[in-house]
């Protein structure tokens, strides 16, 4: 029975997604560099920051269906030949 109950949590933990369409990498992104932008004198407000996150996982899923599309049309043997 405990067993059952971590289920949910070790499939959590163990997420498959590609690391662009991650939220939480971009959010990681987005919150350091988000400073530098004080540097050059542009604060980030906390929704500004979750439109940028928002918008980078877009165009992060599609570059990837981007690179997968132009890897299948590169591609001369199958994989593993």
């Amino acid at each position: 029975r405990a067993g059952a109950a971590l289920a949910p949590l070790l499939a959590h933990a163990t997420n498959g997604e590609p690391w662009y369409r991650s939220r939480v990498t971009w959010g990681a992104i987005v919150a350091g560099l988000a400073p530098l932008a004080g540097l050059f004198g542009e604060a980030l407000s906390a929704e500004h920051q979750e439109g940028v996150v928002q918008v980078l996982v877009a165009a992060g899923t599609l570059a990837g269906a981007g690179l997968a599309l132009w890897g299948r049309w590169q591609a001369r043997r199958p994989i593993g030949a």
